[in-house]
């Protein structure tokens, strides 16, 4: 082991190293602005390089950019993601607006049945869906009802007991979510104007033949004093099960993801004056 001292500048430069490397570290020792100006000139190299790559191959750039993109627009809220501040004041908003409007549509002798009773006993829906035909529906209720903003959708298509979640609210029921949809829509019909859907796809899934997934833009001004506007992106995932040739395929999960978190999704509610 070796050691150099330096005494330029009065600043004692003390390098340990092994026999092999005594070149380096005399080199090191006696300038100490060697390593600084041996990293500049690697860096400078490197960017040459990495120019002569890009011109040879123009897709290099664009490939990184287009990964960037893709990393950004895969960034979705989601329910689990969400602060319980957040859940709390939608989910008491909700049972506030609940508690005015109507009740569930499950009589006493439903409440009796076990699951597969309910299930057996439930009308047959006017077609069996196949998967073409239950993503034709659901983009249909997206252009035509529009129910993102009317409530208006077509129970026939989900199964009694499937799954709803978005980003601030989860729970099991077909009934809850008509009823959550029913109630709220006479609170929306007075305060939102100009309201719009927007649907970018909505397709099959390639990678999970049992899901339908829907790309949308739902925006509205809402009437109220300071003039707030609801601009929110978002995809929805609908999985489905085929229970046979009677009933079709039906959705068992809904589940929806907005590009803004549930908080600045709420805020909105609260920015002045864009409108």
């Amino acid at each position: 082991e070796v050691r150099y001292v330096s005494n330029d500048d009065d600043v004692a430069h003390r390098i340990r190293v092994h026999a092999g490397m005594a070149s380096t570290a005399v080199a090191a020792a006696v300038k100490p602005g060697w390593n600084v100006e041996h990293a500049r000139r690697r860096r400078a190299v490197a960017r040459r390089v990495a120019c002569r790559a890009a011109r040879n191959d123009p897709t290099a750039a664009s490939s990184s950019s287009s990964d960037d993109d893709e990393t950004a627009s895969s960034s979705f809220s989601r329910y689990d993601e969400t602060s319980g501040a957040v859940k709390t004041l939608v989910s008491g908003l909700t049972n506030i607006v609940n508690a005015f409007g109507v009740g569930p549509d499950v009589t006493d002798a439903e409440r009796g049945m076990t699951r597969k009773q309910r299930r057996e006993a439930r009308a047959l829906p006017s077609v069996a869906r196949d998967p073409a035909r239950l993503a034709s529906d659901i983009s249909r209720e997206f252009t035509e009802a529009k129910y993102l903003w009317t409530g208006d959708i077509n129970p026939e298509m989900y199964d009694l007991f499937a799954t709803f979640c978005d980003p601030t609210l989860a729970f099991v029921g077909l009934d809850t979510f008509e009823r959550n949809l029913k109630n709220l829509q006479p609170v929306l019909r007075r305060v939102v104007r100009d309201s719009d859907i927007e649907l970018y796809s909505c397709e099959l899934a390639v990678d999970a033949p049992n899901e339908v997934r829907a790309a949308w833009r739902m925006t509205g001004n809402l009437n109220a004093p300071w003039r707030p506007r609801i601009d929110l992106k978002g995809r929805t995932t609908f999985t489905f099960k085929n229970y046979g040739i009677d009933r079709g395929c039906l959705i068992v999960a809904y589940k929806e993801e907005w590009e803004l978190s549930a908080a600045e999704a709420v805020g909105q509610l609260l920015r002045p004056f864009q409108w």
